[in-house]
């Protein structure tokens, strides 16, 4: 759990006194689910911003580069993007149990029951697949820039699926499809294309490539059967939630305080 008994009561206090709203977040909930998936992708890409932001800036050796902590940069700009999201629509989930089934203020002792259910979904449940797919999206992203950098001698990719009871049915047929690096095929299917998914690609200097024309009703298939967050190449669009995640789906109303970052700050660097 990112919060403990005390963080929670805290923040359950502040908005049954109306002090957190929508519209008057709360930052140390919005840097704590922040912090936590940035360590998800720090994890996943191999190296934290703050190390590599050192490492670039001293010009000390190694396996990254500026392109490397330019990549890096925008999906921890994603992360703030997403948690501060995830924090306007955990709110206003929040402050809709403030109300009894009979229009009247709950006591806090009531609102504090349902809350907690709505706590565990979202920073337990929710927040463990989060961190998965900020690890498995960071490690694609980088890995498609080192896939870049050698297409000149390996020049082909190969859909590598977990074959056992638990692959999809989205991954399972595109098992061993290989294709050129730069086909559009990978803006596409390019790992992860679900939650947990466990799918990788293997970058080949030779080989059989796959006709697309023999698998098309394959690819129409997993395609449709993929959430449209999925539906894109991490490294290419240098994001870990794409723009199509629900909570970056907001009322009318809220579209222009969504452009804010919901009111949120994005530090330049990490403590």
């Amino acid at each position: 759990m990112i919060f403990d008994d005390k963080d929670i009561e805290r923040f359950l206090r502040l908005i049954y006194a109306g002090k957190v709203t929508e519209y008057a977040l709360d930052e140390g909930m919005y840097f704590a689910i922040a912090d936590y998936l940035k360590k998800g992708v720090y994890e996943g890409f191999g190296v934290s911003f703050k190390e590599l932001s050192s490492i670039i800036e001293k010009g000390i050796e190694s396996p990254f580069g500026a392109v490397d902590l330019e990549l890096l940069t925008e999906l921890r700009e994603n992360i703030y993007l997403f948690s501060a999201a995830k924090t306007f629509h955990e709110t206003e989930a929040l402050r809709g149990v403030l109300i009894g089934e009979n229009g009247a203020v709950r006591s806090f002792k009531e609102f504090k029951e349902e809350a907690l259910t709505i706590n565990e979904q979202w920073n337990v449940n929710w927040m463990k697949t989060e961190y998965e797919t900020a690890y498995g999206q960071a490690q694609n992203a980088v890995r498609w820039n080192e896939i870049e950098k050698n297409k000149d001698v390996l020049p082909l990719l190969k859909y590598s699926a977990v074959e056992d009871e638990r692959t999809s049915e989205i991954c399972a047929p595109l098992d061993g499809i290989t294709l050129p690096v730069d086909d559009p095929f990978w803006d596409t299917f390019m790992p992860l294309n679900h939650f947990n998914c466990r799918c990788t690609v293997e970058q080949l200097s030779e080989g059989a490539e796959t006709d697309k024309g023999d698998v098309k009703d394959t690819l129409i298939a997993s395609e449709q059967n993929m959430n449209d967050m999925f539906k894109m190449n991490p490294g290419k669009e240098r994001v870990v939630f794409d723009k199509d995640h629900p909570y970056f789906d907001v009322a009318k109303k809220d579209v222009a305080f969504a452009k804010t970052n919901f009111g949120l700050p994005i530090p330049e660097n990490d403590n």
